[in-house]
């Protein structure tokens, strides 16, 4: 008769919930970065959409007369991001406001005017949403009073 019994090969009960919570652990950590990054890639895409817009309404400010920039209440804006002509939930869609202030003529010796475009839109994250802002500006110069 033998009298040793024999090891029986396997893994314990207690071995499986360790490496069980190791690897929902590391999986929970995966996903965190995920969203975030997913979250981080619609921010900054839609920054930069913004930031097109501020840009594109300043350069329109400036093409027209100088006595007829004035500031402007909130409208909408969109920009279509994929070209389909109908609303996606990729494209672009915001507020904009114009904001318009004189510069003293004192200080500059010339007439300017302050234009600051403001850029609203919401970013929708986990099931919630926030609002985000993009502001631009720049000085125009009355081209009449330039030497």
């Amino acid at each position: 008769m033998e009298a040793r019994m024999e090891r029986q090969k396997g893994f314990t009960l207690v071995e499986v919930l360790i490496s069980l919570c190791i690897f929902l652990v590391v999986c929970l950590s995966f996903a965190s970065a995920l969203v975030t990054s997913m979250y981080l890639s619609s921010y900054m895409k839609h920054r930069v959409q913004a930031m097109y817009w501020a840009q594109r309404i300043l350069e329109e400010e400036r093409r027209i007369p100088f006595n007829n920039i004035v500031s402007q209440p909130s409208s909408p804006i969109s920009l279509d991001t994929r070209g389909t002509f109908t609303v996606t939930g990729d494209d672009f869609i915001g507020n904009r406001i114009i904001t318009v202030t004189n510069v003293d003529m004192a200080v500059t010796n010339m007439y300017r005017k302050k234009v600051q475009v403001e850029v609203n839109w919401t970013e929708r994250i986990l099931g919630g949403n926030v609002q985000r802002q993009e502001n631009c500006s720049t000085d125009i110069a009355n081209e009449s009073q330039i030497i």
